[in-house]
């Protein structure tokens, strides 16, 4: 094993020296709630600045970190990643994209990390995938497909690496936050890019998960990533969801077999032009029909799972943002069709009395300064109600409202909260996120439940 590589990866990341100030602002999360699927991606993440970049380090893009907070106006601002990519197709297609690097944390800055699971291995450390196993029941691995995958033994990961571990604990071969697991390459794959850890345990269960290493690859066409994840000619079904549905917890999922048009669309991600990351498109772009999540099953037994954008984007939760051709998206994109919900009105008494919702804030006059909002969200009706955690606040300007300035610059966890029925949930709205701060005045929340906007007034006085 040459320790030097390790060390000299180590040595070129670099430390925020703001790490501390910043949240989770401009994260997000690839929390995705898929209970009930046929094949569901059960990998579920919560991000933030304090949980993600004391442990991450050479070889991977870690889920959904931006690498450049302001892409579209080529401003670069302090953050998790390096800001060489850009989301400008023209550059793309002359220079390529990098897969941004991790930076962690300085030693002293006392962040106790929740560890994302990871292990090192030939210089590279490997974060667990975004692609994972076809599951029967949503939850049980196959142990037949499991096997058929299994391809050599490399090595057993050693539980080496916590919160508190330093940047020497990196450079040792196989250590991990994942405890103890056999590793081994994944037939069909290529193992500096995937592998997989395999337990079993002394009841005669097991379990599997795969692990991939992007970090530091210069991709300049889809191919570059799209061949490795051994797509082409692998593909047995898809399923599709609205992002209304995704949003709102829904689960309105459609089961699809392959066409012409998924197709084509399949092949176009070989030549699309990857872009990188964009925080203002993942979360701007949030009308109802402006995005669709597909899952895609092969014929080995893998779900990979692909965020479409309403223009033309394809993004991957791994390595960012792909443009691709126009004619191949727009004619797949309109095999899926989103009815509008404002439109799906309906004047049957029980249907209305399903979904009764009163939301109150806890106090509606609040000196400036304060730090949170509490409300309280009651479900009065017969049926589940489902609100995300986003929010926005609203100003009163004569007699109109305007939204604040520093709602744009928030981002949101992707998680789905349901309420049942006869019961209610406290919400935090968490105010001191918002910069500019809010000055006096009169404002409002604005509230989606159930697809749906909701309003409380409150008023901020000195």
């Amino acid at each position: 094993m040459n320790e030097n590589r390790y060390n000299k990866s180590m040595d070129t990341l670099k430390i925020s020296e703001d790490f501390n100030d910043r949240t989770a602002l401009k994260m997000k999360a690839a929390l995705r709630e898929q209970t009930g699927k046929k094949y569901s991606n059960l990998k579920k993440y919560v991000l933030s600045a304090a949980s993600v970049a004391v442990i991450i380090a050479v070889g991977t893009a870690a889920m959904n970190l931006t690498n450049n907070f302001n892409n579209l106006s080529g401003k670069g601002r302090p953050g998790a990643y390096t800001t060489e990519n850009t989301v400008t197709t023209e550059s793309a297609k002359t220079q390529g994209i990098t897969v941004p690097v991790v930076e962690i944390p300085a030693q002293n800055a006392q962040v106790k990390a929740r560890m994302l699971p990871l292990f090192v291995y030939k210089g590279h450390i490997y974060i667990q995938s975004a692609t994972t196993f076809e599951t029967p029941d949503g939850m049980t691995l196959n142990k037949e497909d499991v096997l058929n995958l299994r391809g050599d033994y490399l090595g057993k990961t050693k539980g080496s690496i916590d919160e508190w571990s330093s940047q020497a604990d990196y450079a040792k071969e196989f250590a991990s936050t994942i405890g103890e697991g056999d590793v081994y390459t994944v037939k069909g794959y290529n193992p500096d890019h995937r592998l997989m850890v395999y337990y079993e345990y002394q009841d005669g269960g097991f379990g599997c998960e795969l692990y991939d290493s992007y970090g530091g690859m210069t991709l300049n066409s889809g191919a570059d990533y799209f061949n490795l994840l051994n797509l082409k000619e692998n593909v047995l079904s898809y399923q599709w969801e609205s992002y209304n549905s995704w949003n709102n917890g829904k689960n309105e999922v459609n089961e699809e077999d392959t066409s012409d048009f998924f197709n084509t669309f399949l092949d176009s991600l070989y030549t699309s032009v990857p872009i990188g990351e964009n925080i203002d498109m993942l979360t701007e772009n949030t009308d109802y029909d402006s995005q669709k999540f597909i899952d895609i099953k092969t014929k080995d037994h893998l779900i990979t799972s692909l965020r479409l954008f309403k223009g033309g984007y394809v993004y991957d939760s791994q390595v960012g943002f792909f443009k691709v051709e126009d004619a191949a998206f727009n004619a797949f994109w309109d095999t899926m069709p989103v009815t509008d919900p404002a439109a799906e009105t309906s004047t049957d008494d029980d249907t209305a009395a399903d979904t009764s919702i009163n939301l109150t804030l806890k106090e509606s006059s609040l000196p400036v300064g304060a730090k949170e909002l509490k409300i309280n969200i009651e479900n009065t009706g017969s049926k589940d109600i489902f609100y995300g955690a986003d929010f926005s606040i609203e100003k009163q300007n004569g007699t109109g409202w305007e939204t604040v300035p520093g709602v744009k610059d928030l981002a949101f966890i992707e998680i789905a909260y349901s309420v049942a029925p006869a019961t209610s949930q406290e919400f935090t709205v968490d105010l001191s996120q918002l910069k500019p701060s809010l000055d006096a005045g009169n404002y409002r929340l604005v509230k989606t439940i159930n697809g749906q906007p909701f309003y409380a007034e409150f008023k901020l006085t000195k």
